[in-house]
């Protein structure tokens, strides 16, 4: 009788191994393919963290440039909006009047030797290393004039394009300005308010 009884069992259970490897594979196949986002979404934002560092460089290196030219910010020589969209290109290098010798660098004294030549050239050549350095990168500097004895400001913007995957997760424009808000794909920005 316990022989019979077990036949029938076995009976009953052909195939239920099968099934269950099936629910194991596909359960192990869900597992990898979570490891894979989270492998993708770690590479992406190892890359984020080498941008901001990039963009915090940057923003610090146009504010030396400004505080060296504090007449230049004050005239509003230092406002630009070269912003994050596809393809505009590098802006063409601004030499300064009197240059015509190529091997000689367009800043160099006396070619620069007004507030708003020294500013066109600070700003051309730091869009041209900006775009160099980040992907689709663009800055915006907003001048804040002051009357003395109060000192002047400067709102700087450093934007660049994000890897997708870190879009699609944590969204963007932190940090943005109005102008950078309005574009059609929306940049990662670094902010910097810096003082005379």
């Amino acid at each position: 009788m316990l022989k019979r009884s077990s036949k029938i069992l076995r009976s009953h259970q052909n195939g239920a191994t099968l099934i269950e490897i099936l629910i194991s594979i596909l359960l192990l196949s869900l597992g990898m393919m979570a490891v894979a986002g989270m492998q993708a979404y770690s590479i992406a934002a190892q890359k984020n963290a080498v941008y901001r560092s990039v963009a915090s460089t940057m923003a610090n290196e146009l504010a030396e440039l400004i505080r060296v030219n504090p007449a230049g910010l004050n005239a509003g020589n230092y406002n630009v909006a070269f912003m994050s969209q596809a393809n505009p290109g590098a802006p063409n290098l601004t030499a300064c009047p009197g240059v015509a010798d190529e091997d000689v660098a367009p800043a160099e004294y006396p070619f620069c030797n007004t507030a708003a030549n020294l500013a066109a050239y600070d700003i051309t050549s730091f869009q041209r290393r900006v775009r160099s350095g980040l992907p689709l990168g663009g800055v915006q500097v907003v001048a804040n004039v002051a009357v003395a004895p109060a000192r002047s400001t400067a709102d700087i913007w450093i934007t660049w394009q994000e890897p997708g995957i870190l879009v699609a997760a944590e969204g963007n424009a932190d940090n943005c300005s109005a102008a950078a808000r309005a574009l059609a794909t929306l940049p990662r920005c670094f902010y910097m308010r810096v003082q005379l």
